[in-house]
């Protein structure tokens, strides 16, 4: 709860990676780090599945964790395949970076979870929408496109009830087919992380806007309100992260 209190309750966290959201750079680790202990909460890294027995969760460490309720993440596996399209080996659909184009398929445009792009964020597939759109748009008129996916940055808020953690990551595409991403930690002016309770408040209106423009029928990354929305994201950027 909101006092860090479980009512008894012991809460164990496991995972496979070597740093915590190991995606998104190295500086995310010790800031969820000092949540886990704040919340009291225990938190094992290098944690890799094995199995899952009644009770108990085997690792390929030699460790077991016994469990009354468990709790796990699905893998990272399409979840529907598409098999008259060209997919990568866990069955995403394969694309062309900046253009979000199916390979081999020059009519067919591809965005968000589908995609063979490795990080699966909302935030990230509207910036997909936005670049398919303009390269359908470009080619009905026969014109340059002028917004390519070929350098996306990453917004995160990772809400934590009564603070926030904000991220700003720059994401570099390696390996053609397989899309693996490595953030660009070298650009202190890009890659930004900080905590504020204001981040907690940002995530809640964005959440209003965002539905408000779906309805109506209008892109996120336009008009009046998002352009305020914008500045004031990089302002506060400044001072409540580095």
């Amino acid at each position: 709860n909101k006092n860090n209190h479980h009512d008894g309750i012991k809460l164990v966290w496991t995972t496979y990676e070597k740093n915590f959201l190991q995606d998104f750079g190295n500086r995310f680790d010790p800031i969820i780090t000092e949540e886990f202990e704040r919340r009291n909460i225990t938190a094992y890294k290098a944690y890799e599945v094995e199995r899952v027995e009644p009770n108990e969760v085997v690792y390929k460490n030699g460790q077991t964790m016994h469990y009354d309720l468990l709790v796990s993440f699905p893998p990272y596996v399409a979840s529907t395949p598409f098999l008259g399209l060209p997919s990568d080996p866990r069955g995403f659909v394969t694309t062309y970076q900046e253009s979000r184009r199916v390979i081999e398929c020059p009519c067919i445009y591809a965005v968000g979870d589908i995609t063979n792009f490795p990080v699966k964020q909302a935030y990230l597939a509207v910036l997909q929408a936005d670049a398919a759109a303009e390269h359908i748009a470009a080619e009905i008129l026969n014109t340059e496109p002028k917004i390519k996916y070929t350098h996306p940055v990453s917004m995160y808020v990772l809400d934590e009830v009564d603070t926030a953690i904000f991220a700003q990551i720059p994401l570099e595409v390696k390996n053609f087919y397989q899309q693996t991403a490595e953030v660009g930690e070298d650009d202190p002016e890009a890659y930004k992380v900080g905590t504020s309770p204001v981040w907690h408040y940002g995530k809640k209106l964005l959440g209003l806007y965002l539905p408000q423009r779906f309805r109506a029928g209008k892109p996120l990354h336009s008009g009046l309100t998002w352009q305020g929305m914008e500045a004031g994201l990089k302002v506060i950027s400044q001072v409540l992260s580095s």
